[in-house]
């Protein structure tokens, strides 16, 4: 598998019940509410760091906060197209573990119904 493999699966795979905010959530979005299950599954086969920002104080301060990766150096977003811009570019940057993130049952439960979808892809 490689990156560019993988964030083509990615929207083809989220779906309302994958996202953090269902209501929000459409077809014409579908990475939308999906960040932190995404960078998890990222981090599961490609490695590296998952970083988190607070939203609050920009325009997507309905969505709190926003995950995405650092894979050998590099940032990888891979629910970007979520956004009409880079929400995060001065913000304080958090690295958070895989433990911390699936500690809430809906984060797990999402992340696993995911995963599962990912992997009969």
């Amino acid at each position: 598998m490689n990156i560019g493999k993988f964030n083509k699966i990615i929207p083809k795979i989220c779906n309302k019940n994958t996202s953090s905010n269902p209501k929000d959530w459409s077809e014409n979005n579908p990475t939308q509410g999906h960040c932190a299950v995404v960078s998890l599954l990222a981090q599961e086969i490609f490695g590296g760091d998952i970083v988190r920002v607070s939203l609050l104080g920009t325009p997507y301060k309905k969505m709190r906060s926003h995950y995405f990766n650092i894979i050998n150096g590099k940032e990888h977003d891979f629910t970007s197209s979520q956004f009409k811009e880079n929400p995060y570019f001065n913000l304080i940057r958090q690295n958070k573990t895989r433990d911390k993130i699936l500690s809430l049952a809906d984060t797990k439960r999402r992340y696993t119904l995911l995963k599962t979808r990912f992997m009969k892809y």
